[in-house]
């Protein structure tokens, strides 16, 4: 006996009774569909709609109610998003009304997002949290728990960020008539389904695919390469067990890729390629059939029996249970229900999402917000300038520079300088990632710069927050390089006069071993205080010509030891009084001449007075 289904449609407050067809067709990772039909060459018929009628309903919500009893009812709620007149022939044709589940609702268009340390349950909450709950329920409920340090949504709808989400961290995504479900739901409906019954055509099939692969990923915070490699070892039934071993042994070569996402640890990349294994063993066994079993929805588990004949008794077998991962609903005019379905096995924890696709990111720009990294690292926090929902800060991102790496002596060989808070920087991606920003460098804007005093183009600078300034000038009248502190200490390279100056506002101080000055023509040293000059040990000084030797006040000259002077000629002249003392005075001359100009000579001794000649004296 055939089962009577019990449907119900409605279009906002209105009831439907009266249509040609209703299907509606349902996918993980995918918007549901669906297509109610009117006979429009019955225009008049009493509960019949009309064309005029159906205008009204674009925008509007239709809920589905079907099933073969009041228990049973499967439920489904969409927007019409079409209304449309299919005509051929010169017949009515026939008025098409059709939409999507209301998960079109997160697909209104590209839009940005930058997540900071969240999990995947915060990240679909907020991705889509400016859409009313009684639009469009949403459950998140990830098998992976732990934080994630940053994620982009870049120029992706809402729906295509959560499916790109559920694709590479392989969690289910599928909306199941009433709400939107991230993650494997805690219940999944069971049904039994027995082939000849509720079941009239079936396919079982195995098949082969390339399982085992291998993903690395580098992680500069502890300059190391995380690399995992999968097993190629499933559990499950013999089926899916015979399935495994025929692809390793066919396809006996694993592949390598970096990481598609963050791994920040081993444990990461090692979940990583596990979870991936699990989903490409998904598609090993699959059952695809027809039905008329109402019951049957889109995430339930059906279990598949079938009788068969053994000798002279009939058996019941089962063919396995299954995870419903697709189905089409269809009902006709006359009240009867077919479904057409695609099932895993129903041990599949992750799946294979096959229709998303990867942002391909092009060069953003950025504020600086942080600069001091934690782990001394040079790396920066930003954040993008971007109008969004969700805005977070990035995670630290490395700074591209000129010349980085160790030099013989330590850290920091090459060019360190790292960008300033509120700077604006332009951020590129890593093998075109989004999941890897690294900073390109900086950019002026029409608060930072003023280039009019360069018109010619003739200066490149260097110059430091504080002001510390290095300027290369290549204009041929002032050529030349200058070092300029914040307070006018100069080092100035003269290029084109050939001088070099140095002005220090205070102390100017040299260190070093040895120190050699060559001048070819002449030195001017001048002091306008104290000078003093310390020797270690001898000093000497040549001059080729004349020394001469002012002093303004009095000239000291001292010596612990011998002071000797040796010349051809010499003369002291003194203006007023000459003193000489000492413990023992002798003078030795060719010849010596004592006269007094003006005054008395006095010799004078504090013992005897001895005057002696080899031939006579003279005293007067």
């Amino acid at each position: 006996m055939e089962k009577k289904l019990i449907a119900e449609i409605n279009i906002e407050d209105k009831e439907i009774t009266h249509f040609a067809s209703f299907s509606l067709t349902q996918a993980f990772n995918e918007h549901h569909y669906f297509e109610l039909r009117f006979n429009h060459d019955q225009m008049g018929a009493p509960g019949l709609i009309t064309l005029d009628d159906s205008r009204d309903f674009v925008g509007k919500t239709l809920t589905a109610s079907f099933g073969h009893s009041p228990e049973g009812m499967q439920n489904f709620k969409g927007l019409v998003s079409k209304v449309e007149l299919s005509q051929n022939h010169g017949y009515h044709g026939v008025l098409i009304v059709s939409g999507y589940s209301p998960t079109i609702l997160i697909d209104r268009g590209p839009d940005l997002g930058s997540y900071l340390d969240k999990d995947l349950n915060e990240i679909v909450k907020l991705a889509t949290k400016d859409t009313p709950a009684n639009d469009l329920k949403v459950v998140a409920n990830a098998a992976r728990t732990s934080s994630i340090d940053y994620i982009i949504q870049y120029r992706e709808s809402d729906f295509d960020f959560l499916n790109r989400l559920s694709a590479e961290y392989h969690e289910w995504f599928f909306y199941d008539g009433k709400q939107l479900n991230f993650g494997k739901p805690n219940i999944q409906k069971e049904i039994s389904l027995f082939y000849g019954r509720d079941v009239q055509e079936m396919q079982y099939a195995m098949e082969i695919a390339p399982i085992k692969n291998k993903r690395f990923s580098y992680n500069p915070r502890q300059n190391e390469m995380l690399q995992s490699e999968s097993t190629g070892k499933v559990e499950g039934t013999p089926d899916l067990s015979h399935a495994v071993k025929a692809s390793n042994l066919t396809f006996s070569k694993t592949f390598n890729q970096p990481a598609l996402i963050r791994v920040d640890n081993n444990n990461d990349i090692k979940n990583l390629v596990e979870n991936e294994e699990k989903a490409n063993t998904s598609e090993l066994l699959k059952v695809t059939a027809r039905g008329d079993n109402a019951g049957l929805s889109i995430g339930s588990i059906a279990e598949i029996t079938m009788s068969l004949r053994k000798e002279m008794t009939f058996t019941t077998e089962s063919l396995g249970k299954f995870l419903i991962t697709s189905i089409k609903h269809h009902i006709d005019e006359n009240g009867k229900y077919h479904n057409n379905f695609e099932g895993r096995i129903s041990t599949t924890e992750r799946i294979l999402v096959k229709n998303f696709e990867k942002p391909q990111p092009d060069m953003q720009l950025a504020d600086v917000i942080d600069n001091n990294d934690p782990q001394g690292q040079g790396r920066i926090k930003v954040k993008f300038k971007w109008e969004c929902l969700t805005n977070d800060v990035t995670e630290w991102l490395r700074v591209v520079t000129p010349s980085a790496g160790i030099g013989d002596r330590g850290n920091n060989r090459g060019y360190f300088a790292i960008p300033e808070i509120d700077d604006q920087v332009m951020i590129a991606f890593e093998e075109g990632n989004i999941a890897r920003p690294v900073v390109m460098g900086s950019v002026y804007h029409s608060s930072s710069v003023d280039s009019s005093p360069l018109i010619k183009n003739h200066l490149k600078s260097i110059i430091t927050r504080s002001g510390h300034l290095v300027e290369f000038d290549d204009d041929p009248g002032t050529q030349g390089i200058k070092i300029t502190d914040i307070h006018n200490n100069i080092i100035h390279i003269d290029t084109k006069g050939n001088n070099i100056t140095i002005t220090a506002l205070e102390n100017m101080t040299l260190n070093c071993k040895n120190m050699q000055i060559n001048v070819q023509e002449n030195m001017d040293v001048s002091v306008g205080q104290d000078q003093s000059t310390s020797v270690g040990n001898n000093q000497s000084t040549s001059v080729n010509k004349d020394i001469s030797t002012v002093a303004g006040s009095n000239y000291l000259l001292s010596a612990t030891g011998e002071i000797r002077e040796n010349s051809d000629v010499r003369s002291e002249f003194v203006t007023k009084d000459f003193v000489r003392q000492a413990e023992t005075s002798n003078e030795l001359a060719g010849e010596i001449t004592l006269f007094s100009q003006k005054e008395n000579m006095t010799l004078q001794s504090g013992k005897t007075v001895e005057v002696n000649s080899a031939e006579k004296s003279k005293l007067f």
